[in-house]
């Protein structure tokens, strides 16, 4: 659990790839591009085979060759050389021979210069698995190798971050609509993972520079990062300079005319959709239909707004909250609060200490304003995680106010989460960032916006950061790229625009910022989605698939409304218990072990007087044996058998419940009926003393007792008692 929870708290310095020091997406430009042919749909009989066969380890990987001929020597690879792989994700991610192929690319590092070396770029097949009758047609016949024949005009789906692998889209995309009828494909962009990663080790070298104590320290640590980044980058030949959008597009379309189709359906999001505005220049007849979702802007105008965008988040919490009369009485007054609150931040920032010293070796970390901003601002991305955002929200105010260490030192450990970066690519994010002209644009409007937004200003970056951020650029010789081919697009070609309405990152805004260059284009806002709803909203994917189905259509979008509606903010059981079980697993773990055995033992007694007492009342009937006058104790103990293990049962429940919402709203308390099962027992700790009590006035009185039922009273009263003093203790009580 601690590592989704720092996985989740990973946003909170990462947001769209932009860290502390300012460094965000992309801009930047270079000659315009001529498209090399005219390009139709390709037909079944031209699309390449790339089944996968059980007999062979490298068909599981890949189907097979584009061409007949052996596959070139990977010493001897040209623009366009293509070679089948064994994919790298073989074995984190299920899937059956056939299911997914992989392969490389060979392309040009640097197409602009007169001689470049050639790279070699990971691209992914996630074959198209048939309608779910077809599926169960198939899985009836005796023909184990008779697979669905797919739609001859694939989709290519172009990835985001920029920096992001491919393995957490293949994991999204092998049961999406998209991949029902059609093959999709998936280039690993040119310095991403097995793609030329140049930085893998980015944020594990000097361990110091995890340590900022302000804004200016840790854009500093990171101008350092990035420094030691792109000199060992260009030690090892690597072109800087080539790692650009245009480059990004030049690379899809070879892809494209490898792989043998005249043109294919593109699918972008988030920056996959400034890469699929770029390649209408790039390779305007290979595009038979254009999908772009969550919109950057291919000249960037306005994207960089990162204050005013996190503003936006948190007056669209507060709006919805004080609309709802349950969330406004139990949150009120939240936006003067979480101002004041992030203003206390920013000028006396909570520093904890902790003993992991290898990711932190000064054990002290300092937790500033932007951990309030951008907690909520990372849960916008999922529309599922919405429910949990005024909790979180409330829960990281209230922690402020009180300066709650345990709270921030659990936000402190959670921060220290995958440093190796896992899927993502911060070298390569960072020199898109540069050549592009992301870096260069928030230089340019990072003093506005933050004079716009001034309670906010300051929490991810300074002017002065900017700006130096931009030098560090053009000393590696990243300078702005020319800005022709970074103007806004005009593209006559069948186009999809979608924008979630509360997407956090990339606001509808931008979005139809951009349609007028779409002189055939459809745009679709989608209510209350977060940051790319044609992947995670299962209505609007299907707009998308009948858009690739006959792209003059008109759209049916009859059940985005329904589909959509306002979200409903859970009012978690305030609880401290998960942030407290976070820092004692890492920093006191016999302590947090001695906790749950005292609440273990506790259940362990009170579950098997459940099973005890009835068994006991059974022998008796048959024995016909009279029960003891125990003068209501024995009734009293079983209740508080039955209402202690009722409402741990409840609480677990509630902690499943919050955890699917998103684990990091466990930081707020537990949502749906943890109430309930904290009431209950608390008041089975009461009928255990109700029950000691009475077994005291029967002894008095009557004075004879079986020792067995005496005892088995007692004891189960006391695990009563107990359980519901352990829930006190856990800060587990509905109070």
């Amino acid at each position: 659990m601690v590592r989704n929870w720092q996985g989740a708290l990973a946003a909170l310095t990462l947001i769209f790839g932009v860290s502390a020091a300012g460094w965000a997406v992309q801009e930047d430009a270079a000659p315009p591009v001529e498209p090399e042919s005219t390009v139709e749909d390709a037909g079944p009989e031209d699309v390449p085979d790339l089944s996968t066969s059980d007999e062979a380890l490298a068909s599981e990987a890949v189907a097979s060759s584009f061409t007949d001929a052996p596959p070139p020597a990977l010493t001897s690879l040209a623009e366009g050389d293509t070679v089948p792989v064994i994919c790298p994700f073989r074995g984190s991610i299920d899937y059956e021979p056939g299911d997914i192929s992989c392969g490389l690319l060979a392309v040009r590092e640097n197409r602009e210069a007169e001689t470049s070396r050639v790279i070699q770029l990971l691209y992914v097949k996630i074959h198209a698995r048939g309608p779910e009758d077809d599926e169960a047609e198939r899985d009836d016949s005796e023909d184990e190798e008779r697979r669905y024949e797919p739609l001859a005009d694939p989709i290519a789906y172009l990835t985001g971050g920029p920096g992001v692998g491919v393995t957490s889209y293949v994991e999204r995309f092998v049961d999406h609509a998209a991949t029902e009828t059609r093959d999709l494909y998936i280039l690993q962009q040119r310095g991403i993972t097995q793609s030329g990663d140049f930085c893998p080790l980015f944020s594990l070298e000097e361990p110091a520079l995890n340590t900022g104590q302000t804004i200016a320290e840790q854009e500093e640590f990171e101008r350092r990062r990035l420094a030691r980044c792109f000199e060992r980058a260009l030690a090892e030949g690597v072109d800087l300079s080539a790692y650009n959008t245009v480059e990004n597009a030049r690379d899809v379309r070879v892809l494209r005319e490898a792989l043998g189709y005249e043109s294919w359906n593109v699918w972008g999001i988030s920056y996959g959709s400034h890469l699929g505005q770029m390649l209408t220049r790039v390779d305007p007849e290979g595009i038979r239909a254009l999908v772009l979702d969550a919109i950057v802007p291919n000249d960037l105008e306005n994207l960089m707004r990162i204050h005013r965008w996190a503003a936006r988040v948190l007056d669209h919490i507060v709006t919805t909250c004080e609309a709802d009369a349950a969330c406004a009485r139990a949150y009120p007054d939240l936006e003067a609060r979480t101002y004041a609150a992030i203003a206390s931040l920013q000028e006396n920032p909570v520093v904890v200490t902790v003993s992991d010293t290898e990711v932190f070796p000064g054990g002290q970390v300092a937790v500033g304003g932007a951990a309030i901003a951008f907690a909520p601002f990372s849960m916008m991305y999922e529309q599922s995680t919405y429910a949990g955002l005024a909790g979180v929200l409330n829960a990281l105010v209230r922690a402020a106010e009180r300066r709650d260490e345990t709270v921030f030192t659990a936000i402190a450990l959670g921060g220290g989460g995958d440093l190796a970066g896992g899927d993502f690519s911060p070298g390569m994010n960072a020199a898109i960032s540069c050549n592009d002209g992301y870096t260069w644009h928030s230089a340019q409007v990072i003093a506005e916006d933050m004079g716009e937004v001034p309670g906010l200003a300051g929490l991810i970056g300074s002017v002065e950061g900017a700006a130096a951020s931009q030098a560090l650029c053009e000393q590696y010789g990243m300078g702005l790229r020319d800005r022709v081919d970074y103007m806004p697009v005009s593209f006559d070609g069948p186009t999809l625009v979608v924008n979630g309405a509360w997407d956090p990152i990339t606001p509808p805004d931008l979005a139809r910022q951009i349609m007028p260059g779409f002189a055939n284009g459809q745009y679709l806002e989608v209510p209350f989605a977060g940051h790319g709803p044609t992947r995670s909203d299962e209505c609007t994917a299907g707009i998308m698939v009948a858009f690739f189905d006959d792209p003059a259509a008109g759209l049916d979008t009859s059940c985005v409304e329904t589909a959509n509606a306002e979200p409903s903010f859970v009012i978690p059981m305030t609880s401290r218990f998960v942030a407290r079980a976070i820092v004692n697993m890492e920093e006191d773990p016999p302590a947090l072990i001695g906790l749950l055995a005292w609440g273990g033992i506790s259940a362990f007694i009170l579950g098997m007087a459940l099973l005890v007492f009835p068994v006991a009342f059974v022998l008796r009937r048959i024995d016909r044996t009279p029960s003891a006058n125990t003068g209501g104790a024995r009734a009293a103990s079983v209740t508080a058998a039955m209402l202690g293990m009722v409402g741990l049962a409840v609480l677990g429940y509630a902690a499943w419940y919050t955890s699917e919402i998103s684990p990091i709203v466990l930081i707020a308390g537990f949502a749906g009926p943890a109430r309930i099962g904290a009431w209950a027992i608390l008041l089975g700790g009461l009928a255990g003393l109700a029950a000691l009590f009475l077994v005291a006035g029967a002894r008095l009185s009557s004075g004879r007792m079986a020792i067995g039922t005496l005892a088995g009273i007692i004891l189960t009263a006391l695990a009563a008692v107990s359980l519901a003093v352990f829930a006190a203790v856990a800060d587990l009580t509905p109070f």
